[in-house]
Order: C-alpha cells, then sequence, then structure tokens
C-alpha cells in the first residue's frame, strides 16, 4: 500500500492572493484575490532536508487539482495561520484555527502550480504590517515524493520552500501606469489626471456617436459597430448612387446654364421693348435687371407700358440720376412719362390720394 505523508512546506509564495473552488473562477472573492505560486514545476526539496519532492509538469499539476478538488468537495481550502488548522484544531481536543483566507482556483502552469486567494481583512492587515510574509502549503505525497494534492496553507514566518514573498503591495491597491494610458490617448507622458479623464471621455463620446450613427445603442461594443458599418457598407448598390464630387459638378453646371438662360431670356425680352418703342435705351441695364428677378413683372409693366414718343424714346434720364427715395420701377415712369422727380411725385401722390 501506498505511503501518504502530509508535509508543511512554508512556500514563500507569490505576493498576490491564493485561492481554490472546484474550477469555479466566478466565485466570489476572486475581483479582490490575487495569483500566486503554490507550488514549483519540477523537483523540489525543503531548506530542512526534506525532500526531493516533484510535480513534473502541466498534465501532474492537473492531476493533483483533481485530486484536491474531488477530497474538498463543495467546501473551499483554508488559509490558516502558522497551521493552527493542523496543529491547534484537533478532533476531541477543541483549539482556534482562525481562517487568514481562502483559497478559491488552482490553475496549473509552465512554472508552477498557482492558486488565487481571497484574504480577510485581519490577514490583509497582519501581511501589509509585516506580521507575516510567507506561506506554507499543506500537501500529500506518496513513497516517491510525487505529489497527490494539497490539503491547505498556512500564513507563516519560517518558510521552507524558495517560493516568492507574500508582498504588502500585493494587497494594496495597485495605481494603474498612468504614463501608457496617456501614450495610448496620443497625450504627452506626463499627462495629469484632468487631461487623461477630458481624453477618455472625448474617446468615449465619439464612440457613443459612431454607434449611434451605424443605428446601435450608445453603449455598443466596438465589435458589433464594426459588424454594422460593414453591414451598412455591404448593402449599398452602387449603381443607385453618384459620388458626392459628381453631384456637386451638376448642381454647379445647373447653375451656370440657369443663369445664362435667364440672361439670354432678359435679353431677348428688353431688346424688343426698346425697339417697340415701351422701353427707352437708357433703361436697359435696369430692364435686364428686372427681368432676371421677375420675367413676369416686367412682362406685366411693358404691357401695361404706353408706346413713347420719339422726344421720349431719345431722353438721356436714368435710374442713376435719381435719389434713393424712388424705386427702380419710379424711375422707369418717370424717364418714360418725361416727367421730373417733382411732376413725379405730385402725381403719384395725387393717384394715391
Amino acid at each position: 500500500m501506498t505511503k501518504r505523508t502530509f508535509l508543511f512546506q512554508n512556500d514563500t509564495i507569490a505576493a498576490h492572493a491564493v485561492a481554490i473552488t472546484a474550477g469555479d473562477a466566478n466565485a466570489e472573492g476572486n475581483a479582490g484575490g490575487h495569483w500566486i505560486m503554490l507550488l514549483p514545476a519540477g523537483g523540489f526539496s525543503g531548506r530542512d532536508g526534506r525532500g526531493p519532492y516533484s510535480v513534473d509538469g502541466v498534465a501532474a499539476m492537473q492531476a493533483v487539482i483533481a485530486a484536491t478538488v474531488k477530497r474538498a468537495g463543495p467546501t473551499e481550502l483554508v488559509v490558516d495561520y502558522d497551521h493552527q488548522s493542523q496543529y491547534s484544531a484537533v478532533p476531541g481536543v477543541g483549539g482556534v484555527a482562525p481562517a487568514a483566507g481562502w483559497i478559491k482556483q488552482l490553475e496549473a502552469r509552465p512554472d508552477g502550480l498557482y492558486g488565487l486567494v481571497s484574504w480577510t481583512d485581519r490577514a490583509a492587515q497582519s501581511i501589509r504590517s509585516g506580521e507575516y510574509r510567507y506561506i506554507s502549503p499543506v500537501y500529500q505525497h506518496d513513497k516517491t515524493g510525487k505529489v497527490l494534492r494539497l490539503i491547505s496553507a498556512g500564513l507563516t514566518n519560517s518558510p521552507n520552500l524558495d517560493l516568492a514573498a507574500v508582498a504588502a503591495s500585493a494587497q494594496t491597491k495597485q495605481e494603474p501606469n498612468m504614463k501608457a494610458i496617456a501614450l495610448a490617448l496620443g497625450l504627452p507622458e506626463g499627462a495629469d489626471e484632468n487631461a487623461i479623464l477630458t481624453a477618455i471621455n472625448s474617446v468615449l463620446t465619439g464612440n457613443a456617436a459612431i454607434a449611434a450613427a451605424a443605428g446601435l445603442n450608445a453603449n455598443a461594443k466596438p465589435a458589433d459597430v464594426v459588424t454594422a458599418i460593414n453591414s451598412a457598407r455591404a448593402s449599398v448598390d452602387p449603381s443607385k448612387f453618384v459620388p458626392i464630387e459628381q453631384v456637386t459638378a451638376l448642381q454647379a453646371g445647373l447653375a451656370e446654364l440657369q443663369d445664362r438662360i435667364a440672361g439670354e431670356d432678359a435679353e431677348t425680352a428688353v431688346n424688343k421693348a426698346i425697339t417697340d418703342g415701351k422701353l427707352v435705351p437708357a433703361l436697359k441695364d435696369w430692364g435686364l435687371k428686372y427681368h432676371k428677378k421677375d420675367a413676369e413683372g416686367f412682362a406685366a409693366y411693358i404691357k401695361n407700358s404706353p408706346v413713347l414718343t420719339a422726344s421720349q424714346r431719345s431722353s438721356a434720364a436714368t435710374p442713376s440720376s435719381a435719389s434713393d427715395d424712388l424705386s427702380a420701377e419710379d424711375l422707369a415712369v418717370m424717364s418714360q412719362m418725361g416727367l421730373s422727380k417733382e411732376a413725379f411725385l405730385k402725381s403719384k401722390k395725387a393717384g394715391e390720394a
């Protein structure tokens, strides 16, 4: 029969936290825990000369995890103080063995077996203050030194294995790398917190606007926004759309054509009015402007105008000779009727009475 021995190995364990549950990575406490190495990969011995022991490769570590979880069942592995759960809390004898933390999850990695731990407030404070510095795992092995399963772990100040210390920084809030964040946002590496927050808010606002333009919720994930945009682009039929440059050129050409046609029509109408004796030659420019602005109004004016006498047609009176209180239409009437400004105003006033 294989002999199984329990060993207390005072490991120096990584500065984050230990943990193990039956593979439940979402277990409560993970958010506040840290990963640390519990056992190194390959062969190892204790400072007291015991060993060698071994966990040869990832497959062997996975076997240790499976056996550990099977033994623990629905309970989490405890991290106690100085192995009190092994020495003090003895069945039939009594004793106190308060928990320092709980192992929430185990993971096999190329360099060793890691755990995720959620510390109690008291233990976290003890680590921060330097009262406790190391972790010692309790594991079971066979007579060849092959590690079979983990049993528990204890905070200690007398480690037997060369692992990493549970540093105080492991239990303090890790400050973000502000320099890296600033550079990622396109800011100088010395940018202060306000500048970084402003840049982040600008990015978030821009992303929200892009998402809305794509017909998605403002909080849509970037991948969903890209998918929506690509989908919209793929659904566009190029044969039904014209590039904006062509539209602009067509609009400019149409405006130019309309201006030319309006000018030609005005020239024809005004020349005919002069030839027919309805408009004095001196008012040609006025007639052109009037026609371009209101072709129907000009036509009505010429239709109602009398045929001018020879003396009226040769009149030199033009709109520019009048004062600002007379409209272009008033000036035309004055010129075509051969009236002075005073006579025209008097006639106009009498007509309005």
